[in-house]
């Protein structure tokens, strides 16, 4: 039994000699994962952008126009639920007339009759929209934490300016959403270097605390940074740091402890949230916070 190399679907599986029962097994056992819709895939390929778009591809039309929550997650940029983990998206795909939806299923349409050329890029054979229409349509639709996640990508990356997105207010400009996006444009941020440090300083907004700076140099007894902090405040040494597994896998946890151990040498305190605190509805982030606050204000 051979597991394709690229994204297939059940169907194709089954034509490619895969049994029914044989498919079931490597469900079960985790052989295989769903990528997106009906589109699966080998588990032991590592997940990037080409094989996103292969995913995708493999189940659209050549003329639909991919947008909103799978055009950021084409590009590599998982967007959490509320729990922390990558929540894998319909597939979402703008049309600039009720007539041109696609009549799919694990599709999702939106109308867009707002939607110009200039608002599309081609990514592998398939119409997606570009980085700023994804970005303000993010922004203007779905959660504020999710459009500033993503937001926060682009702006990191440098794919777009906090200009650039400003530059489309006008446009959107009694149009749905347009306060939402200002808000984020404000939040935003290009130092935030992944998904849980945006969303770890959204809560932090939503405390009402002052804005915290972001990855702010520790320096040694020589003036020279040698470590960074996620966020934190400068005038009272304390720092917020997101321990993410991409970021801070357990094989790094003795050197995270020593690292930190140093910070606090330097009169900082630190709390460590994880995404269990970040993307939980509980308080025991806001608790966390505010109980560092109190030892140093």
């Amino acid at each position: 039994m051979t597991i394709p190399k690229t994204p297939f679907t059940r169907a194709q599986a089954l034509d490619l000699g895969i049994t029914p029962h044989d498919w079931r097994m490597l469900r079960h056992d985790g052989l295989v994962r769903r990528m997106v819709g009906g589109v699966f895939v080998d588990a032991a390929l590592t997940d990037t952008v080409d094989l996103r778009v292969a995913a995708v591809e493999l189940i659209l039309p050549g003329d639909a126009v991919v947008g909103r929550r799978t055009a950021t997650w084409m590009r590599g940029l998982d967007v959490h639920d509320h729990r922390g983990y990558p929540a894998t998206p319909p597939v979402d795909v703008l049309t600039r007339t009720r007539e041109s939806r696609p009549r799919m299923g694990i599709v999702q349409s939106h109308m867009a009759d707002d939607l110009h050329d200039d608002d599309i890029t081609v990514m592998g054979g398939l119409q997606v929209t570009t980085p700023l229409r994804t970005t303000t349509d993010m922004s203007r639709f779905y959660r504020e934490v999710d459009g500033l996640v993503v937001m926060d990508h682009f702006l990191h990356t440098g794919v777009l300016t906090k200009d650039q997105i400003e530059d489309t207010f006008p446009r959107w400009a009694r149009r749905r959403g347009v306060q939402q996006l200002r808000n984020v444009h404000r939040l935003s941020d290009p130092l935030s270097a992944s998904p849980g440090e945006s969303s770890t300083r959204y809560r932090v907004y939503l405390m009402g605390l002052p804005r915290p700076a972001l990855q702010i140099p520790i320096e040694d007894p020589l003036g020279r940074p040698r470590f960074y902090i996620d966020m934190g405040w400068k005038q009272w040494r304390a720092g917020i740091e997101f321990d993410g597994v991409e970021f801070h896998p357990p094989e790094r946890a003795e050197h995270d402890q020593a690292r930190r151990l140093w910070i606090a040498g330097r009169g900082w305190v630190l709390v460590v949230v994880r995404k269990e605190q970040v993307f939980s509805r509980s308080d025991e982030f806001e608790r966390l916070v505010m109980e560092m606050m109190a030892k140093v204000r």
